[in-house]
This record gives structure tokens, sequence and C-alpha cells, in this order.
């Protein structure tokens, strides 16, 4: 992290609420960024509690500004019941008011510390309602002077699950945008939704992969002899279709022997109580024939995670389409950059990213069997879609929207 006094410098501040130590994928959202201003003069928020491991963090926003968040929009926007119970909770603890966002006052006093102007930027890769929130309270409190604020929102709630309340804050902060306040999504897909459902000024295509780099070098698989190596990647989740691994790893197994197939070995990440008799994937790392299953650790450093995923031929996604369906994907980024063959569910975002020949689409248990087994048999034929994908995501990141006007 570059830390510096020159005043002619673009500093960019990098918000990062759940950066607290090297796991997960927002440590990755740091280095991508600077790939996209590598002249800034880049400084981090995080979460309380982190650890370093990226050099200092010029601010933390501690954990219970954002319960003070909550009681603040039950406060405007609950019932009245809900309304009456946040009072009588400030009366008897001696409160007057609650903070105006989570996090607003702390971003002003950082910028003012950094001394960051209009021409300098923040970003919040991950952001929620809390986020937008609090970025447009702090750009009031700074008004004229203050940066550009890029938002970045993943998901269609912006982390809000209670419908009633998103709709009510949204509306209500969406009213005092002002226009330094610029909201982003990864999917273009997101950003119709936003911007149809709710009139929100929203541009898509603001991606960030995770594992695999901008920089990278141009690789494709490391494979192993015939073997057809297949990543089932993170821990697993519902939404991610986990639950159905052990189905589809069984269908491709009768299929396989009944037709013979060169050999499959899906790559599954989880703990060891996820591979237990009653974990989701139980009994799966006993296969053995010509399809096996290979259980990895959802706790691999960085570099360990990266080796496992170059040595892959292909990523499975058999994810829930009633969220995937607008929301996007680092597995797809990262599988297009490294060149690795996808297999995901019909109907997910991200289109633009499968739709070059490197991609196949199941439905059901055995559709997802049948790719596989298929794919299997001679991988080397989506060869030049994967090429074009890698093509086609390598030119998106050179036209990224949030560096638009900061193009340094």
């Amino acid at each position: 992290m570059t830390q510096g006094s020159n005043q002619n410098v673009f500093k960019l501040l990098i918000v990062e609420r759940s950066l607290i130590s090297n796991r997960g994928h927002h440590h990755t959202q740091i280095g991508a960024l600077k790939s996209v201003f590598p002249q800034a003069e880049i400084h981090i928020v995080a979460g309380e509690g982190y650890d370093g491991f990226l050099g200092e963090a010029v601010g933390l926003i501690p954990d219970k500004n954002f319960k003070l968040s909550r009681l603040r929009a039950k406060r405007l926007h609950g019932s009245l019941r809900q309304r009456l119970r946040i009072n009588l909770k400030m009366l008897f603890a001696g409160h007057k008011q609650l903070a105006t966002s989570a996090y607003g006052q702390e971003l002003l006093d950082i910028c003012s510390r950094l001394k960051m102007s209009r021409k300098d930027m923040i970003i919040i890769p991950t952001a929620d309602l809390d986020s937008l929130e609090s970025a447009v309270d702090f750009s009031g409190r700074m008004g004229g002077a203050a940066p550009t604020v890029a938002l970045r929102f993943l998901s269609p709630t912006m982390g809000e699950h209670s419908q009633r309340f998103f709709e009510s804050r949204l509306i209500a902060v969406a009213a005092d945008l002002t226009s330094n306040v610029k909201l982003f999504t990864e999917t273009e897909e997101m950003a119709a939704f936003f911007s149809s459902r709710y009139r929100l000024p929203v541009t898509g295509g603001f991606f960030l992969p995770c594992s695999v780099g901008f920089a990278d070098d141009d690789q494709g698989a490391c494979r192993d002899g015939e073997t057809f190596r297949l990543g089932v990647l993170g821990a697993p989740r519902s939404e991610k279709g986990s639950h159905r691994i052990p189905s589809i790893v069984r269908i491709a197994a009768d299929l396989c022997a009944a037709e013979g197939s060169n050999p499959i070995e899906f790559v599954v990440q989880g703990s060891t109580t996820d591979f237990s008799p009653t974990g989701v994937y139980g009994g799966l790392a006993d296969l053995i024939g010509t399809v096996r299953v290979q259980a990895v650790s959802d706790r691999l450093s960085p570099d360990e995670f990266k080796k496992m995923f170059e040595s892959l031929d292909a990523v499975l996604l058999p994810y829930d389409i009633s969220v995937y369906w607008l929301q996007g994907s680092g597995v797809i980024q990262d599988a297009v950059l490294a060149k690795k063959l996808l297999i995901h569910s019909n109907g997910m975002a991200m289109k633009s990213f499968v739709s070059h020949g490197n991609a196949r689409s199941a439905a059901t248990d055995q559709e997802f069997a049948d790719v596989i087994v298929a794919a299997a048999q001679d991988p080397s034929q989506w060869a030049d879609g994967i090429s074009l994908a890698w093509h086609y995501y390598r030119e998106r990141l050179k036209m990224l929207p949030i560096s638009e006007d900061h193009n340094f």
C-alpha cells in the first residue's frame, strides 16, 4: 500500500468491511483494484478485527455501527410497534439520537485526514444498503469537495433481507443521491433489474476476478493424462446447489460404468464434517473406479487454491437460479481467465461470459451428469470457445466502467 503526501497523486480509498483476514474473496478485490489503478495512492478501510495481512488500514469500521444502523432503520421504517420499542430502548439507554448512517462520519474523518478531494475516489467493492446510506451521508457532510464514491452491489437485496425494509430504505436514500455517488453492479442483468424496478442510475459490468489476476499468464489446464478434473469450489452452500453434488456424481458414475468413459475426478472442496457420513458430501470420497472424488479442504491458502484451480479442466456450478439469475459468480470469471470449461445451471446471470462455446448448461441432475460425461470424452472440443471467452473477458477488463473518469 503506497503512503505518500504528494497532493497531485490520485488517491483511492477502498472500503471493504468484510476484509478481516486472508479468507474468502474480499482480499482479492484489493489486488484487482490495484491493477485497475496502478498509479494510484491506495489506502484501505477494513472491518473490525482486521489482522493487518495487507498492511496497515487507515480505518476500521466498528461492528457496533451496523447494529446501531439497524436500530435507526427500524426507527425510521419499521412498524409502529418496532418504532415504539426502539424509542423506549434509546430512552432507557440515555441516547437522544442515532448516527445518520453506519459509517458516513468515519469516511469524512478518514478523507479529511488523507486530504482527499474531488479528483480522488472511494470504492466500496462489496457494497450493501448500509454502504449506500453511508456514502450519501458522507457526501452530504463533505459537500462539493467530496470525492467520487463508487459502490458495487453484488446482491439484488443489497444485504437487506426484509423486502419491506429494503424498499423503504432504498427509496429514502435514493431521494438524497448526490452526483458524486456512482452506482454499479457486477452483472448487466442486475443493473437492468435495478434500473427498471427502482429507476436507479446503475451501470453493470464492474467485474473483479477473485483468484486469477488480471495479469496472469495465458495458460490452459495442466492435464493429468486422460483424467478429466472437474472442480466444485468453495465451502458448500445451499444456493450453490451443493446438496446436488452427490446425486450428480453417482449418476455420472453409473453412466461411465454402463458406457465406458475416460476417468473423471470431481475435485470437491469442503470440511471434514462435510465429508463425514452425515455431511452434505458424505461417502463421496470413498468412490472408486472410473469416477472418483478428491476431497479438498475449503481452507486452502490463496496460493494453494490457485494451484488446485489451474489443475482443473472444468468447473461445475449447479447453482440455484432463483438467486443467480441476477447475481454473478467470481468462479465464472476466474474460470474464463484460467481457460476452463464451465458447466452451469441454465438461466444463470453473466450470460455474456458463457456464450462463446466455452460452457454447457443443464437443469436436472441427469442433464448435468450427461454433460459431464460427454465433455470428458474430448475436452479439446471446447478449446476454441474457451479461448474466445478468455479474449472477450480480457477486453472487458480494459473497459471497466469504473475507470472511465479516472483512466491514469
